[in-house]
């Protein structure tokens, strides 16, 4: 008895019959499985979320900014002017509604993207804030939902910036 198989005498084994070419096809295959499982496996995991815990969270939140005081009191009052406003807009768009499910995807982003505005208002976090918008994806009708950080917006739109004024719009130089 020669002991377990083991997966590198499969693959020596395998190569030595069908020979390099073959190999790398079955490889590019078995990627190509792997990427497509695990990009159809991110698109179904997305869980609704109760909207009364938002709502409670963002009234006491709303009690803090109007009182001032705890982690409330060093947030400039132009800033807090802001986020009561956009509290606001919010609160008025999940009135009525139980679940994130009640809302379009639009809404959602919205939501997300003042949710999080108001976190990085009280912690003074703006750059690490994450912002999302749909955007189209060019060649089909497929659209899609972009995030990234605040830092990450203004440095890809500055080397966009940057590229179209040297003439290279494509960052091909």
């Amino acid at each position: 008895m020669k002991g377990p198989l083991r997966f590198a005498d499969i693959f020596s084994t395998h190569i030595q019959r069908q020979g390099v070419p073959r190999m790398r096809s079955f490889l590019f295959s078995v990627l190509f499985v792997i990427v497509a499982a695990g990009a159809s496996a991110q698109a179904v995991e997305r869980k609704p979320m109760a909207i009364a815990p938002i709502l409670e969270q963002q009234a006491e939140i709303r009690d803090g900014v109007i009182a001032g005081t705890g982690r409330y009191k060093n947030i400039p009052a132009s800033k807090r002017v802001d986020l009561l406003s956009k509290q606001a807009g919010l609160m008025e768009m999940l009135k009525g509604k139980t679940s994130t499910d009640d809302l379009s995807e639009p809404q959602r982003i919205e939501a997300f993207n003042t949710l999080e505005y108001i976190e990085a208002a009280i912690n003074g976090t703006d750059d690490e804030r994450m912002i999302c918008h749909r955007e189209k994806v060019i060649g089909t009708t497929r659209i899609t939902r972009v995030c990234r950080t605040v830092a990450d917006d203004r440095r890809f739109r500055e080397e966009a910036r940057e590229r179209m004024e040297h003439g290279d719009p494509f960052g091909q130089r």
